[in-house]
């Protein structure tokens, strides 16, 4: 359960000005979702959370999993369930299966469906931020540019806002209220895994762009005559250190040497971990490659911090500094000056769970604004 906390506190917390949270805890207070302790001292009273019944939930759908947290809103804690698939599972499935997930975990907890107040999901593609309907995505996929994938939620959860957003916006969305991104003004993150995609926000708000296409690291061209990416174009970055690239090339050199070739990312980054050569080889060759692409972006952005998620993140101990040096190499000098109180370059916090995280404390936002509307 939450514990209780000052309004002095809250407003530490939330950087918000005690006059706003004292404002914010009386309406609140009024409407029953908060309960404040009688005693002397406005701000200092102890403000409790009401007998508050609901439960939000948080889907990520990615190229090969589906992701769910589902939380009470009385709580803190967070439960996660996921299930592989696939790439040639179809939306529906992907879908229809994330619903069932959510649901057996909402009655884990001890709560019924009809308590759920939003459904935040995160896909794999860029998500227009006016209409929710997909502007870019892979064909690998076969999801249809135009199209609102919240249409295969309706039926599940009729009654529920069902917000849509872009993976790594909402993976970043949750490192920033909940992880690695704390306390920062402004924070880039950077998921690398089967592809590589990024979320940048600025003051607590995701910037998108027109289109709902920034962010999409994955696609700076690398090399101009290079391999033909998914997207059609060539020489993308995950066509030089995505995760299939990485898979290839491990394959690649192992091929006629060993039978126990590795089949997904995260065997990959184990086998490095253990201090397999080619596997650590390749990896430290996609971080720098990764690097340059971030140097551009930060040189462009000038974000306060970089969080590096992901499968590649979960490498970091190996990783960062060989991150960190090809992007110092590459970017103007003052990003890393230390005169400057430089960019810092750090690991998710949240780890596999910071997208599902991230799109349940989105869509509760959502919401929240909805209402007061």
């Amino acid at each position: 359960m939450i514990s209780p906390r000052t309004q002095v506190g809250i407003a530490k917390d939330t950087r918000l000005s005690p006059a706003t949270v004292s404002t914010a805890v009386a309406e609140l207070q009024q409407e029953g979702v908060f309960r404040v302790e009688t005693g002397e001292g406005e701000r200092g009273k102890r403000v409790h959370l009401g007998d508050v019944r609901g439960v939000a939930v948080g889907i990520e759908v990615d190229h090969s999993r589906v992701t769910i947290g589902v939380r009470r809103l009385d709580a803190v804690a967070l439960e996660y369930e996921t299930a592989d698939f696939g790439p040639d599972q179809p939306v529906a499935l992907r879908f229809r299966e994330a619903a069932r997930l959510a649901k057996d975990l909402v009655a884990r907890i001890g709560m019924s469906n009809d308590l759920i107040v939003s459904v935040g999901v995160g896909i794999p593609a860029a998500v227009d931020p006016r209409t929710a309907r997909l502007t870019q995505v892979s064909s690998s996929l076969g999801w249809d540019v135009g199209g609102d994938l919240r249409l295969f939620l309706y039926d599940e959860f009729p009654d529920t806002p069902v917000i849509v957003d872009n993976e790594a916006n909402l993976a970043a969305y949750g490192e920033y209220v909940y992880g690695a991104g704390r306390n920062h003004e402004t924070m880039l993150y950077v998921k690398a895994s089967t592809g590589i995609g990024a979320g940048l926000v600025v003051r607590g708000l995701i910037f998108r762009g027109r289109h709902g296409i920034a962010g999409e690291i994955g696609h700076l061209t690398m090399e101009a005559e290079g391999r033909v990416c998914r997207c059609g174009n060539r020489g993308c970055l995950e066509t030089v250190a995505g995760g299939a690239r990485i898979l290839e090339q491990v394959r690649q050199a192992y091929s006629g040497y060993r039978l126990d070739l590795p089949t997904t990312l995260d065997r990959v980054v184990e086998r490095a971990k253990s201090g397999d050569p080619v596997c650590r080889r390749v990896l430290e060759d996609a971080a720098r490659t990764i690097g340059l692409a971030l140097a551009t972006v930060c040189t462009l952005w000038d974000p306060e911090t970089v969080v590096v998620g992901g499968e590649l993140g979960g490498a970091a101990d190996l990783l960062l500094d060989v991150l960190r040096e090809s992007m110092r190499r590459h970017t103007v000098p003052g990003v890393f000056r230390v005169e400057n109180e430089p960019t810092t370059v750090v690991a998710s916090e949240l780890g596999a769970g910071a997208g599902a995280r991230g799109a349940l404390a989105f869509g509760l936002e959502v919401e929240a604004s909805a209402r007061k509307k």
